[in-house]
């Protein structure tokens, strides 16, 4: 099937843009790191150590949950959603950053791809291969 040539790409895509973030973030300008330094903090400032872990435990869950995906899995997609509002909820949480201008652009797409992502996973025919 098409459709489903077109989700295996979008979650190929996915990976390669969180490749792509993760070495963005770690090319980023000193001055950068200088500036978020003294932007506002989130409500898990004062458990940096808790929120390393959390995201570290949260980015191989969701490479996890891509391969469960691709797959066609049928808990990878609750746990897809789940990660999704948990990664959301633990930016909210993190407070103010500051991107490079990639930085911002990769995030944007990622954002879109994610979407994308739901919306078949929910929405189109590929939802019932995760009922097998």
């Amino acid at each position: 099937m098409e459709l489903e040539k077109i989700f295996k790409n979008l979650i190929l895509i996915d990976f390669a843009f969180l490749i792509l973030i993760v070495i963005s973030s770690m090319l980023q300008s000193n001055d950068l790191t200088e500036i978020n330094n003294y932007l506002e903090k989130g409500l898990l400032s004062n458990y940096e150590n808790f929120t390393r872990t959390i995201s570290i435990i949260l980015f191989f869950m969701y490479l996890i949950t891509l391969n469960l995906l691709y797959r066609f899995i049928s808990y990878g997609r609750n746990l897809y959603t789940f990660l999704i509002i948990s990664g959301l909820l633990l930016n909210y949480f993190n407070g103010s950053v500051v991107y490079t201008s990639i930085g911002s652009v990769l995030d944007q797409i990622g954002g879109i791809i994610t979407g994308s992502i739901l919306i078949l996973i929910y929405y189109s025919p590929i939802k019932e291969n995760f009922k097998k």
